[in-house]
């Protein structure tokens, strides 16, 4: 029997796992995949290099949510919270967060003095743009390490990306 070694810098173990002869390859780079997307999800930076100023004291659910007023005409809670797959109370919790510092406005339309709608100010404006800007420029990049793959490679690639997200939602519905 073979074991296959992993050390986890992080909590500075080791762990062995038995694998048969046949199967160890396999894992190995199953391993490896799993220890790649963990590294992207702990490297990943929500917001582009060199832009602090323009995201600094806004987090990643506020940004998700100036971009959902910015591409929604009149946009509501409910509206931001189905998109974003969040309660209405805590998508209530940002919004108060983002008027309170400027970066969105309430409106209520004459027919309906009962709903409440959002809209972007100048600097909410400011956000919205440089993170569209951020996410074409790693669309672009992403693209760029794509194109060395074939159609067979990408369609696999895609295949797993999709069972991983089916993971993660099902994950997120149990919570």
């Amino acid at each position: 029997m073979l074991f296959l070694f992993t050390w986890k810098q992080k909590y500075d173990t080791i762990i062995l796992f038995p694998r048969k002869q046949k199967g160890c390859i396999y894992m190995n780079n199953a391993m490896k995949i799993i220890n790649a997307l963990r590294k992207i999800q702990e490297l990943s930076d929500v917001f582009c290099h060199g832009r602090e100023d323009i995201f600094e004291g806004t987090n990643f659910a506020e940004v998700h949510c100036i971009d959902w007023i910015g591409t929604i005409d009149r946009v509501n809670v409910t509206k931001i919270a189905n998109e974003m797959g969040m309660t209405r109370g805590a998508i209530s919790k940002i919004t108060r967060k983002l008027l309170g510092k400027g970066l969105i406005k309430s409106y209520q339309l004459p027919e309906n003095n009962k709903e409440i709608y959002y809209r972007l100010t100048n600097s909410g404006q400011q956000v919205y743009n440089e993170h569209k800007k951020c996410h074409s420029q790693a669309q672009q990049e992403k693209l760029s390490v794509l194109e060395s793959y074939s159609d067979n490679e990408q369609a696999v690639i895609l295949h797993f990306l999709n069972e991983i997200n089916h993971l993660l939602e099902h994950k997120l519905g149990d919570c």
